[in-house]
């Protein structure tokens, strides 16, 4: 073999074991990427890098599509979690889930870069509902304040005449003409918070609440256990709402010694 056919040779081995590697893209965007605010969404153009060896071929419309949707899956899996106003911690948690899992998807992804958007109508959007939420979060707070006050001059300063009035007077001396005006007004006031319909009853209001006992007694006659036990939770809840307390813990006892009975019966 000459010196030039063996040059030829080794210089072809070397070209056979070369591999042809080529750097393919693709792109594609998702408009409507769900975020923590309903009807406010994320915008993101995705760039997906590819590389093929051997024959340097593409890879197909089938990969393409598989690689794209399982891109767009773990987008739609992080984008909720997050405001549109607070696109910059999204940005960086939706890298590093595409990091992580890209090559998972295809190993031929080198890599994957995602943008993130928000369209300047969604971000108003946002805005508006967040600053109407704090307004609605410090209305609610403001009230249950109030009621929180309310609720402490009730159990506290309208239990008994003689402190009601001091408190009204609140150490004014000039106020003192006018209480002596009041008469028994603080009285009726008291019997009034604290029986829910006055001091006293006619004779007629006497009566319908007689009646009404006695309708609720002969419901709550024949009901068995379970049935009993259901209607005193209902009335747990409805006295409840009328801050009474006191009723819901006397209902609550009742409601234990009816499941007890119930437990002791089976």
């Amino acid at each position: 073999m000459g010196v030039v056919a063996w040059i030829r040779d080794l210089l072809g081995l070397g070209y056979r074991q070369e591999s042809i590697e080529r750097h393919i893209q693709s792109r594609f965007s998702v408009r409507s990427l769900p975020s923590s605010l309903r009807e406010a969404y994320f915008e993101a153009s995705v760039q997906v890098a590819w590389t093929s060896a051997g024959d340097g071929s593409a890879p197909s419309t089938e990969d393409t599509y598989q690689a794209h949707r399982q891109l767009r899956e773990i987008l739609e899996r992080i984008t909720p979690a997050f405001s549109v106003l607070s696109i910059g911690e999204a940005q960086s948690e939706v890298e590093i889930a595409v990091y992580r899992k890209a090559r998972g998807i295809d190993r031929r992804l080198t890599s994957v870069q995602v943008i993130l958007s928000v369209n300047d109508d969604v971000k108003a959007y946002a805005e508006n509902f967040e600053k109407e939420l704090r307004k609605s979060a410090l209305t609610e707070a403001t009230y249950e304040m109030k009621a929180r006050q309310a609720r402490y001059v009730r159990d506290h300063l309208l239990v008994d005449a003689q402190i009601a009035r001091l408190w009204w007077l609140d150490g004014r001396a000039e106020k003192l003409p006018e209480l002596l005006k009041m008469g028994n007004n603080f009285e009726q006031v008291i019997g009034l918070i604290r029986n829910g319909m006055g001091s006293a009853r006619t004779p007629e209001e006497a009566l319908a609440v007689e009646r009404i006992a006695e309708i609720i007694k002969d419901f709550l006659a024949p009901l068995g256990a379970q049935h009993r036990e259901i209607l005193l939770s209902q009335l747990s809840q409805i006295f409840g709402s009328y801050e009474r307390e006191d009723l819901v813990g006397s209902l609550q006892s009742l409601n234990g010694n009816s499941a007890a009975d119930a437990d002791h019966d089976l």
